[in-house]
């Protein structure tokens, strides 16, 4: 497959998917991923790259210590290190997003922001990987990355103290601050008066287990499972997110693995309907070239899937695929 650069779209992971324009009121169904155009479809993927430990980036904190910091620790402060958990790695403007959005103006939001990720990496409890160049195309794309420290990890967990932190390869890197980006464009939905609640799994919440066609155990890893709720429908989606570091064989073979899970009745089941399946790439070219051998494949059904680039995202899920 022709090589293309992962950013040739002009998107940076963790600078925020492209809003796109208001799109027209949704089309009202039963759910408007499973319409007429369906038939019988009722119904990160990226590891992690080995690399050498990172130098220690905070004290140790000792139990009793972590107790106290537990007792007085203000709920805004918890969600952020919840949702530096739950990303492995966040920007500062991407946590800014998700925790302090109660702020009359962006200026404010982030400089509270910046003042709690200080009162917290001072604590213990995350640590800052400095800036980092997380697309290495763009002039001024370096950002303040933050993942969990250890104190934190026991903060949260019972198996905590087994956690160590890892500098990480450029490409894991991106792919989580892609993921994160995604989840921010999803719950944007929540500004639309027609949604009524936005439901996002993260990895490993979103995997799903089956069993294969031999009785093997397996699982489905999408990066994101996603619920979309409105007065008129409820679509559901499993999303992919790509930078450019999966060939095109690869990528079929995650197809070839939703039509597995599919086929084993339990999504369907359970919610009546299959989560439409997306594709998210940085390339337009990339996107192509997946949508044109799904549309070839005589393995895979079309209507399964959806695959898009980030400046179409938010009309994509907007829309319910429709």
């Amino acid at each position: 497959m022709t090589s293309s650069s992962p950013y040739d779209s002009g998107w940076i992971p963790g600078s925020g998917i492209p809003v796109a324009p208001p799109v027209g009121p949704p089309r009202i169904s039963d759910n408007a991923q499973v319409s007429a155009e369906f038939g019988d479809l009722r119904g990160t993927n990226t590891p992690v790259t080995p690399s050498p430990p990172s130098r220690p980036g905070t004290r140790p904190v000792s139990r009793k210590a972590l107790a106290k910091l537990e007792d007085v620790m203000p709920v805004r402060d918890r969600r952020v290190v919840e949702h530096i958990a739950e990303h492995r790695f966040l920007s500062t403007h991407q946590i800014k997003r998700f925790v302090f959005t109660s702020h009359t103006t962006d200026e404010a939001a982030i400089r509270t922001a910046r003042v709690v990720l200080t009162r917290l990496e001072r604590a213990g409890l995350i640590r800052s990987l400095g800036r980092r160049r997380v697309g290495g195309v763009r002039a001024g794309s370096t950002a303040k990355i933050w993942q969990l420290a250890p104190a934190g990890a026991r903060l949260l967990r019972d198996d905590g103290m087994n956690y160590r932190t890892h500098e990480p390869s450029s490409r894991f890197l991106a792919h989580c601050l892609a993921v994160a980006d995604v989840h921010l464009s999803a719950l944007d939905l929540l500004q639309l008066p027609s949604v009524e609640s936005v439901h996002v799994q993260t990895e490993p919440s979103a995997w799903r287990r089956y069993v294969g066609a031999a009785g093997e155990r397996l699982w489905l890893q999408p990066d994101l499972a996603v619920i979309v709720a409105t007065v008129d429908y409820v679509d559901r989606w499993f999303i992919e997110v790509d930078l450019g570091t999966e060939s095109l064989p690869t990528l079929l073979k995650k197809c070839g693995r939703y039509e597995a899970y599919r086929s084993t009745g339990a999504e369907t089941g359970e919610h009546d309907a299959f989560p439409l399946v997306l594709f998210l790439f940085s390339s337009a070219h990339r996107a192509r070239r997946l949508q044109e051998a799904i549309d070839h494949s005589r393995r895979l059904t079309p209507q399964l899937y959806r695959v898009t680039t980030p400046t179409q995202l938010a009309e994509l899920l907007q829309r319910g695929g429709v």
